[in-house]
């Protein structure tokens, strides 16, 4: 069962702050990519958690409807976000209302956000940067240029399954 992705940001975000961890809308988008593409690894690419597909964009993959929400939220897309950004309130109280009727693996996004969430956006930039997804959809563009391709889901589920395949053989 996929989710509506600007729920998924709400938890990444309020998990993060909770956690003690910076969240940026850079970061964000990043995270929301992540959660995707491992989602999909555990739980088979037809369960992910939301149906978005992130786009080709400069810094990485990025999801516009995410962005859209969230460009004005800080002064710049590198600022750190408060709770106010994704809530009113308490964190803690609207992260148990908005997972209240979710049946996702909390376990299992809570592992991601924390794996990654402890890196810089620009270590998450560089690490989408050398990874098949988006680099397949940057190919032929210079740098700078702009790009509303949309990375491959299979794509994402193949590259990433191979990385947790490799992994398991190597323990």
């Amino acid at each position: 069962m996929s989710y509506p992705i600007q729920d998924i940001a709400r938890y990444i975000g309020l998990t993060s702050i909770i956690k003690g961890l910076s969240i940026s809308p850079l970061k964000l988008q990043k995270l929301l990519y992540y959660v995707q593409a491992w989602y999909m690894v555990f739980y088979g690419k037809e369960n992910t958690p939301f149906i978005d597909k992130p786009q080709a964009w400069v810094n990485g993959p990025v999801y516009p409807e995410i962005y859209r929400i969230y460009k004005n939220k800080a002064v710049n897309m590198c600022d750190h976000l408060g709770s106010s950004a994704f809530c009113e309130g308490s964190a803690e109280d609207a992260l148990a209302a908005l997972t209240k009727d979710m049946t996702l693996d909390f376990e299992l996004l809570e592992s991601i956000i924390l794996l990654y969430g402890s890196k810089t956006q620009n270590d998450l930039i560089f690490m989408t940067h050398s990874e098949l997804p988006w680099a397949e959809k940057r190919e032929g563009l210079k740098p700078f240029d702009r790009s509303d391709r949309e990375l491959s889901l299979d794509t994402m589920y193949k590259y990433y399954k191979q990385r947790h395949d490799r992994n398991r053989t190597k323990a």
